[in-house]
Order: C-alpha cells, then sequence, then structure tokens
C-alpha cells in the first residue's frame, strides 16, 4: 500500500507510540521495540536529540504505518511496519541504512521468527552477527508473594519528585560506585530527570527503603491500557544489598500493580539466571545483522541488495549518485570442488581474458586489491535460469551462448555455462561473471552447460538442492 513519508518532530510521538502497540498485537515478532522502550528512550540521558528528526515515519492518512528509529544514536536502528503495509519494510530498511548509520554501519535486531524481515536484510547485504538479545516473558495470572527483608519497606518513587535520591541509586545499582562525592561531580546528573515522558505511572516506579531511610532496590514498569502487557524497565539494586532477595520483592509489587490495572504478561531484554529465577520465561531471539558501508578505493557504495553468492565471492547491488553497479566482495569460504589461487588477482587477470576473448561481459569500472573488491557495470533484464525456472524456453540464445562458447575455445578458455551466470538484456546475452578457466571439453557448453538450460533431470536436481 502507499503510504507519504516524513520526517520525526514531537507533534509524532502519540502516533508512534500508537503504532508500536499496533505493531505488536497480532504477534510479538517486535516485542523488543515496543512503545515502552521508545517512551523510556526519548528521555534516557545517552539519548541523541540533537539526531531526532533522522527518525523516518510512513503514514496513511494521519496514522503511523511504519517507522525506522535510531537507538540512542547512530549506529543501531529498529525498523517495522504494520501488518497490511509490509510490502514498506525494503523502503524503510533502505532510508535506515542511508540516515541512521554511522562510521562503522548499521545494526538491527530481528527476531529469529521473522522469515520475511530475514530474508529482507540478507537481500539489503546485511549480514548475520553473533551480538543478539533475548526477550523474556511472564504470565501474570495470578498475584505474586511480595517478602521484603526486616527493616525494609515497600514504597513509589518518583524521578521528578526525588530527583537525587533517584539517581543515587541508579549510580549505585549500575556499579557506578558508592562514593557520593564522585557521584555529585558527575555533571548535571540531576537536571537530566526526565519530565517528558507522557505515559510514566508512578504506582509502577517501585523501590525498597531500608529503615533509615536509604532507597537500596527500584523497579519501573510501563504499562498502557491500550496493551496487554507490562514492559520492565529498568531494574537496579545497590550491590551490598544483593541477594537478599530485595529486588524480587520490588519487581513482584511492580508486576502485580500492572496485574491489577490489566496486564496479563510483562516482558524483559534479558536471558539472565536471576529473572529465570523469578518466573521468567524465554521466549523471543533477536539476532543482530550488521551492515557496515562498503567502500572501493575510498569511495562509498550504498548496497541495497544481493545479488548472489559464487564460489568466489558476494555480488552486490549498489547505488551511487543516482547510478546502479555490482560490487564484488570477495570471500573466503571453503569450496570442495575448486580449489583458489589469489582471487582478486585472477578476478582481473579472467576479465583481462574474457576481454581480449571479445565475449560480451559487464565493464570492471574499479577494483580494490587491498579489500578484495571489485565494481562492475550493472547488466539490468532476466537470467537465464530464471527464464528456465519460469518455465520460458530459452531457445532462441543458444546461437549468442555457442558463439561465446566457440569465441572462449578460440582464446583455450571455458567459462560458466551454469545458467545463473547469463544475464538478457535487450535481446543481447551477457555473460556477467568474470570466471574462466583453461579449456577442458568435459567443460563445454556442449558437454556440461547445455544440460541446465531447459527443464532437464540436472536443472530440477539442482532446484531440489537449493
Amino acid at each position: 500500500m502507499k503510504a507519504q513519508f516524513k520526517h520525526y518532530n514531537i507533534e509524532d510521538y502519540e502516533a508512534v507510540c500508537d503504532f508500536l502497540i499496533e505493531l505488536n498485537r497480532e504477534n510479538q515478532n517486535h516485542i523488543n521495540w515496543n512503545w515502552a522502550r521508545f517512551e523510556w528512550m526519548m528521555e534516557h540521558p545517552e539519548f541523541d536529540k540533537s539526531l531526532i528528526d533522522s527518525i523516518g515515519l510512513w503514514l496513511d492518512g494521519e496514522k503511523v504505518v511504519g517507522a525506522a528509529i535510531y537507538d540512542m544514536y547512530f549506529g543501531e536502528a529498529f525498523c517495522g511496519a504494520l501488518p497490511g503495509y509490509s510490502d514498506l519494510y525494503d523502503e524503510i530498511l533502505d532510508y535506515a541504512y542511508r540516515n541512521l548509520k554511522d562510521e562503522n554501519g548499521l545494526g538491527i535486531a530481528i527476531c529469529d521468527e521473522n522469515v520475511k524481515e530475514n530474508a529482507s536484510v540478507k537481500r539489503a547485504g546485511f549480514t548475520l552477527s553473533e551480538q543478539s538479545e533475548t526477550v523474556m516473558s511472564i504470565r501474570l495470572s495470578e498475584p505474586l508473594p511480595v517478602q521484603l527483608p526486616e527493616h525494609f519497606c515497600i514504597t513509589e518513587l518518583d524521578p521528578t519528585k526525588e530527583p537525587y535520591a533517584f539517581q543515587w541509586l541508579l549510580w549505585q545499582g549500575f556499579d557506578h560506585g558508592t562514593d557520593r562525592e564522585v557521584f555529585e561531580h558527575e555533571g548535571d546528573l540531576i537536571s537530566e530527570i526526565p519530565v517528558f515522558r507522557r505515559h510514566f505511572d508512578p504506582t509502577l516506579s517501585i523501590a525498597a527503603e531500608s529503615s533509615d531511610g536509604e532507597y537500596v532496590s527500584y523497579c519501573c514498569l510501563w504499562y498502557s491500557d491500550k496493551a496487554d502487557y507490562a514492559y520492565v524497565e529498568p531494574v537496579c539494586t545497590v550491590p551490598s544489598y544483593r541477594g537478599k532477595g530485595i529486588a524480587k520483592a520490588v519487581i513482584y509489587e511492580a508486576l502485580n500493580r500492572a496485574r491489577a490495572l490489566g496486564a496479563k504478561k510483562a516482558y524483559v531484554i534479558s536471558d539472565t539466571k536471576f529473572y529465570k529465577k523469578l518466573g521468567f520465561e524465554k521466549e523471543y531471539r533477536f539476532s543482530f545483522y550488521w551492515k557496515k558501508p562498503l567502500t572501493v578505493n575510498g569511495t562509498e557504495y550504498h548496497i541495497f541488495n544481493l545479488l548472489g553468492k559464487g564460489k568466489g565471492g558476494y555480488s552486490y547491488l549498489a547505488r551511487r549518485d543516482g547510478r546502479q553497479y555490482v560490487v564484488k566482495q570477495i570471500h573466503h569460504e571453503p569450496c570442495d570442488y575448486y580449489t583458489f589461487g589469489n582471487k582478486i588477482e585472477a578476478e582481473r587477470n579472467d576479465y583481462e581474458r574474457l576481454k581480449n576473448a571479445d565475449i560480451r561481459i559487464p565493464e570492471m569500472l574499479d577494483i580494490d586489491i587491498e579489500n578484495e573488491r571489485i565494481v562492475k557495470e550493472y547488466i539490468d533484464g532476466d537470467t537465464i535460469f530464471d527464464l528456465v525456472k519460469n518455465g520460458e524456453s530459452v531457445e532462441i540464445f543458444l546461437p549468442q551462448v555457442k558463439e561465446m562458447a566457440d569465441l572462449a575455445k578460440a582464446a583455450g578458455l571455458n567459462i560458466d555455462y551454469f545458467p545463473t551466470n547469463f544475464v538478457v538484456q535487450d535481446g543481447l546475452l551477457w555473460y556477467i561473471d568474470y570466471e574462466c578457466n583453461k579449456y577442458m571439453e568435459e567443460w563445454s557448453f556442449e558437454n556440461w552447460g547445455v544440460k541446465y538450460w531447459s527443464r532437464t533431470p540436472e536443472f530440477e536436481e539442482y532446484l531440489r538442492n537449493h
């Protein structure tokens, strides 16, 4: 569906919250980025507000149906589109990479169960990393037992009314130390207390207080009656009071209050034994995909689609200055049926051999020896493989491939005749790979390649295995 793009401004705040609530209504594949996380982030001291108009929104009328939001600062982001608007996702992803990346690129966490988005980020040139985050949940079907040690009591802690006490508790609880002088000399900590959080409920901002008036543990929950879940953020305990059951009591008190308001479940981003002992269970895993700026001899190319993976490298569709290119990144994954030498030098040498043989190939526009990357002319069209797969006859192109085969043989070469390596543009057949080898009769087009240029048993077997 068509949606109109706009840059975020503060008037869009409620619409973005509503979007995030609706996004997680049918399933929770985006629960790591819910409305409460958005609200918590917007007034976090580390959130870079100077970048806020870089948040991208897609609207259908006045309704937000898609968003690209950076996480605290550039370098990590969230991308999402409502059901019924999933065709926007690639556009949103493209916007996020172009506008929300930092010098190291862009990272996005995708739910392992979200098949479509996992496929989209891979197509866009993102690669899976070892980084991940886990979302745990607890059902709030029954009240939870709140038991505090002697000399402690449960109380509400409103950061806007007691900013010093709140910041001092978080300072200790997040292991910055227990030296009050250091805390007080760290700058404008107290003045940074958030006052904008529109949906903050002080009755869900729970602390444990000692008999001498010190706050020693804290839990805040976020709940909206537009959703049926609560979100846990943040939780901390002063180090000297850990292991005494105080944090458990504070969390259970907050969860009981959220339950009374209508929450059926609570989520937390964590995978620690602490939450498991409280009854939380792992529900979703989110894997991080990263896309780093791809430069060739200092020139940056915007990668927006994976064209294919071959024996020697990954080929990406790239854009620069409004034009499209192919950028190939050499890889060194093992191949049990092929032996490689110097891959990047082989690309250059093979290109020259094919040019000298008058075989129609895309022009090599640049080569980066150090980073093992090349830039090629982009030939836009269907591959022979796709035509065959779709049941179309490619017989009309056989004279052209046979002409290439004759030219290659005359130069003492074989090219790779597998149909993914040939693109048809305006009726002309292009060999888009640069791979070529010393001529051997068994690997000629007639003896090997032609088997894959129609729906033969060999072609069908390839489809089954891939």
